[in-house]
């Protein structure tokens, strides 16, 4: 059994690298400028210019997205202090639109409205831990075919913002007259234009990479997001 577990891990690996490696078999130039500098951190005069596009409610992004936060530490001192990465989330309503999450627009409006306090990260980290353990981490929302999580309303994202240490009187104000509502439609437009396929959409220096196929164990699909990091370095 072991030996099969030690073979099957071997596979799951080597089927990774050459997932990225085919997604990198056609080099193109990133776009340099940053979308929303409140969604990104390390020196954009690095060179490495990482972007991920993603969805608030794309389980898939969302596997990624854990597996950094929970290695923060690996990852901010091996990638973005030694300036070795520009890393950028550009935050889409793409599950909306394609009919696969309602909750996709208001979730992403909520992100808009949480960057303009300069509080992004934050916000994002808490939304994404609250959505695990409410649904994720009870089999809700985790593929298509999995339970669909109901419509949520803003005082979820509220209570999300409060962990996240938010002025909630603006940004409830933020919510309830959706003025984020703009930038997050005009990126989403944008997004379109630049990704081949649907979301986790990674722009890795020269290469590009779509999907991750994680299994919300953190320390495992933190082992495979390095992999792909450091198909771009």
């Amino acid at each position: 059994m072991q030996k099969f577990k030690a073979i099957l891990a071997v596979a799951v690996v080597g089927f990774v690298v050459a997932l990225v490696v085919f997604n990198a078999s056609r080099p193109i130039e990133p776009e340099p400028e940053t979308w929303n500098s409140a969604m990104a951190k390390g020196n954009k005069d690095t060179g490495r210019h990482y972007i991920m596009y993603t969805d608030i409610f794309c389980p898939y992004c969302d596997k990624f997205s854990n597996a950094l936060h929970a290695n923060a530490k690996d990852f901010e001192e091996n990638y973005i202090n030694n300036g070795k990465v520009y890393y950028e989330m550009r935050i889409t309503d793409l599950n909306y639109l394609s009919g696969h999450s309602d909750n996709s627009r208001p979730g992403g409006e909520s992100v808009y409205c949480a960057a303009r306090q300069d509080k992004f990260w934050e916000y994002y980290k808490a939304i994404l831990d609250k959505l695990y353990n409410d649904y994720h981490s009870k089999g809700i929302g985790v593929s298509k075919t999995s339970e669909k999580m109901p419509d949520l309303p803003n005082s979820y994202y509220y209570t999300a913002g409060e962990t996240a240490g938010l002025a909630m009187e603006e940004f409830e104000g933020c919510m309830e007259n959706h003025e984020a509502l703009d930038e997050l439609t005009t990126n989403t437009t944008r997004a379109q234009k630049h990704i081949e396929s649907g979301v986790p959409y990674f722009v890795f220096g020269k290469w590009r990479a779509s999907g991750f196929d994680g299994n919300w164990d953190t320390d495992s699909d933190y082992k495979t997001a390095k992999l792909m990091l450091n198909a771009g370095l």
